[in-house]
């Protein structure tokens, strides 16, 4: 009798390819660098051209982000049908991103002075190109989240401002009752039409992830040497401990799921996130994974994630202490533990009301350096490197949103914990013509 023929039937999934782009990105990027980088003419027009692929990639998800946002909070609130379940979700909400953004900052300090980056940095150059701003008050970040003008917010994508307006608009519908029962269908349908075309536009990633790869690694190469590379550790260092003692028992204790089975369904989104250094190309991924692998309920990821990315801000609130103490080591100035403190909270207020778009860390980082007395000249170290390190700020505060939805989710009793993510599938076999799974194929072959 002739031997079955076996093999296993596996279907690459989305975050796998994902992540060989991404790598094939920076392997191409490399060899482009260490063939002349983009001084040299044809390697130039590479990378516009690549370039140019990753901004078709961001577009898209700036075409599909605002609707996104505002059918997703709206029929996600409406359908609460109860205030007192909103003040629930959302108190939960603010305070896990607070908490976990003054956590993550608190790591960063603790390991700017311990790896100290900034000791023996020599400044040549003055930075006169850098701006620098007043550092917004408290009641200059609240009145931020109202809106003068509601068409103006959507125009400009001003993410918080529409949060706000979505919810007033979900809290007057649940107020109206049976009333607004076509506008909550509508709204519904809204919502699941953005989500249709994010299954669209999920599939151009890899190619979006590739072109921007080669595009930054082609630009920076290996040149990252000396205190500028000790900077970059710092920053990534920090990065991974706030996911391994703060993530991690949060899934556990709180979520009570299986972290690495968690953080596997996250690294996708992760991804996305560490490519295009914006959240929000991260969260039409982390919606879709949320609800259909991770048991999210619709009504909590539609409310948290999408707040989560513009409000949750744990990587680049990192960056915000690193940068301040990094230009503290190289002024030669000791901060003390009050100054410290101070430094913690402005940085948890910022974080949180600043904009989730590429490059708004090292604005911020800059007017928070110049509130201080500290030497604005730490930028110019920092501008041609900060593609790197934000490519991690951003992927941490994406998977950051997904651990507060989880934490919030399993808090409300709504987690399903049976969901894809944390149920062990049997592993599919194919024997000739026919499909069994490893349990079965172990009893024919003992019969």
């Amino acid at each position: 009798m002739e031997a079955a023929k076996v093999k296993k039937k596996r279907k690459i999934k989305m975050w796998q390819i994902i992540m060989i782009s991404l790598v094939l990105g920076v392997i191409v990027g490399l060899i482009l660098s260490f063939l002349g980088g983009t001084d040299v003419a044809w390697i130039a027009s590479v990378c516009n051209f690549m370039s140019f692929l990753g901004n078709i990639f961001i577009r898209l998800i700036r075409m599909v982000i605002v609707p996104l946002v505002f059918f997703s909070i709206v029929s996600a609130v409406a359908e609460l049908k109860d205030l007192k379940r909103l003040r629930s979700i959302g108190i939960k909400t603010i305070v896990l991103f607070t908490l976990t953004t003054a956590i993550a900052i608190t790591i960063g300090l603790v390991l700017v002075n311990i790896i100290r980056p900034g000791d023996g940095v020599v400044l040549t150059e003055a930075v006169d190109s850098v701006t620098v701003t007043e550092m917004p008050s408290i009641y200059d970040t609240l009145l931020d989240l109202i809106p003068l003008n509601v068409f103006e917010a959507f125009t400009e994508g001003s993410m918080l401002q529409i949060i706000v307006f979505s919810i007033f608009v979900a809290v007057a519908m649940m107020l109206m009752g049976k009333k607004a029962e076509k506008a909550e269908n509508a709204f519904k349908l809204g919502a699941d039409i953005m989500y249709k075309i994010i299954d669209i536009v999920v599939y151009y990633i890899p190619v979006g992830v590739f072109g921007l790869m080669v595009n930054a690694m082609a630009t920076y190469g290996t040149s990252i040497l000396g205190n500028i590379f000790k900077f970059i550790v710092t920053d990534y260092a920090s990065a991974l401990t706030h996911t391994l003692i703060v993530y991690v028992p949060l899934l556990i204790f709180v979520a009570k799921v299986n972290p690495i089975k968690y953080l596997k369904v996250a690294f996708e989104s992760w991804l996305v996130a560490f490519s295009t250094c914006t959240s929000m190309a991260a969260l039409p991924v982390s919606m879709k994974n949320a609800k259909e692998k991770l048991g999210i309920p619709e009504e909590t990821a539609s409310f948290v994630l999408p707040f989560g990315a513009t409000a949750n801000m744990d990587g680049t609130g990192i960056f915000f202490g690193i940068v301040v103490v990094f230009a503290a080591q190289v002024a030669g100035v000791d901060l003390t533990i009050g100054q410290m403190a101070s430094l913690v909270l402005q940085a948890t207020l910022l974080s949180i009301g600043c904009a989730a778009v590429p490059q708004i860390g090292l604005v911020i980082g800059t007017t928070m350096i110049a509130s201080m007395g500290l030497p604005l000249e730490v930028i110019g170290l920092i501008t041609g490197i900060y593609r790197i390190i934000d490519q991690i700020h951003t992927a941490t505060n994406s998977t950051g949103d997904l651990i507060v939805a989880a934490c919030v989710a399993s808090t409300e009793g709504t987690l399903d914990r049976q969901a894809p993510a944390y149920v062990d599938s049997p592993r599919q076999m194919s024997i000739g013509n026919k499909t069994m799974t490893g349990s079965e194929s172990g009893a024919e072959k003992f019969s």
